[in-house]
């Protein structure tokens, strides 16, 4: 009842993303006049439709979320739901037609808020919790040619493949892995060219309005794929290596790729009862400033540090006192989780990634 309280207390100082004056679906009373009986009226019911709403958790601490739909100077939808890390969950909500003002607030500080117009052409809506503040994105999922209510006729020449392409057996698969396109700044059209070798799997072009995120599942099948994203601003090609990068992201405002929200806290132990000097160094996915460090550790130490600040495959070596080394590739994006290099009782060290590894 408390973290309702405050969150109809939020509610008062964003109603008006539905708009000023009387919300929709009910009826405004006339004051009546001296020595007349007040009209009764009756409010018209409001039209509401089904729509997702997921609540998605990359951070490597679990959350207890509470998110709260609120139109005028009522709650339309209220949820709690603990949130393990990574934890992605669906729920479905009945939202009125229009404007609704969405709240989030969890049990680790995040507080935000933004509004949510019902729009035939999405599916529902995606609330990414981050450590600092969370982003709404409004949903679209195309079906195995690449189809959905965004996308433009495929062209006469246009491939016609049906998606996913069944897998190889080489990797343990959960779900398909795929491209999202995003964009965060203004409407545009995008053109979505996925290439596997000589075979182009998908070549579509898509409406993308402000806010959205457009998904396309792609294949079950390992390999090197090529992802090419045009607009009338700017042209992106990027790799795509899978199961290493379970999910593309483009964004198409910035041109920048990625494979998901990042986990970017990478954490140095020292479980030797002995000191080290450990020599660490990090290069980030696609280049850019290496982060090269040598950490003086003490018995027992743990430090939690952030040498990058965008999700992707980043090289990491580290090289201890003793002459033993370690070298891999830190894909800092779900499904996995947090990395960390571990210095253990044998003064050996090793490089470690939580969740599931490809392969």
């Amino acid at each position: 009842m408390e973290r309702r309280t405050l969150l109809s207390l939020l509610a008062g100082g964003v109603a008006g993303l539905a708009g000023c004056g009387t919300p929709e679906g009910e009826t405004e009373t006339p004051t009546p006049e001296e020595g007349t009986a007040a009209p009764t009226e009756t409010p018209t019911p409001e039209e509401r439709v089904e729509r997702s709403l997921t609540l998605w958790n990359p951070t490597p601490t679990p959350v207890f979320t509470t998110v709260v739909g609120v139109r005028g100077d009522r709650d339309v939808f209220f949820e709690n739901r603990d949130l393990l890390p990574g934890e992605r969950t669906a729920l479905s909500v009945a939202v009125p037609t229009g404007e609704t003002a969405v709240l989030v607030e969890t049990d680790t500080g995040v507080r935000a808020r933004s509004g949510w117009v019902v729009d035939a052409a999405f599916e529902g809506l995606e609330v990414v919790l981050g450590r600092d503040g969370a982003e709404f994105w409004r949903t679209v999922s195309c079906d195995a040619r690449g189809e959905c209510s965004l996308a433009a006729a495929v062209p006469d020449d246009g491939p016609r493949i049906d998606l996913p392409l069944v897998g190889d057996g080489s990797a343990r698969w959960y779900a398909p892995a795929g491209v999202v396109v995003e964009n965060p700044g203004p409407e545009t059209t995008a053109r979505l060219r996925i290439d596997l070798g000589d075979t182009a799997l998908v070549d579509r072009t898509y409406r993308v309005p402000s806010g959205a995120r457009l998904s396309v599942p792609v294949t079950y099948r390992s390999g090197s794929y090529r992802v090419e994203v045009e607009t009338d601003e700017r042209r992106v090609e990027a790799a795509w290596p899978v199961p290493d990068q379970p999910t593309k992201y483009v964004d198409v405002s910035s041109g920048a790729t990625g494979c998901g929200p990042a986990n970017t806290t990478l954490t140095v132990a020292n479980r030797d009862d002995e000191p080290h000097r450990l020599s660490l160094r990090v290069d980030p996915a696609g280049g850019g400033e290496p982060f090269d460090r040598t950490l003086a550790l003490d018995p027992g130490e743990v430090r939690e540090l952030v040498p990058v600040t965008t999700s992707g495959g980043h090289a990491v070596s580290a090289t201890l006192d003793t002459g033993a080394a370690v070298s891999g590739t830190w894909w800092s994006c779900p499904p996995r989780g947090p990395a960390s290099v571990v210095v253990d009782a044998t003064g050996t060290v090793s490089l470690r990634v939580a969740g599931p590894q490809p392969g």
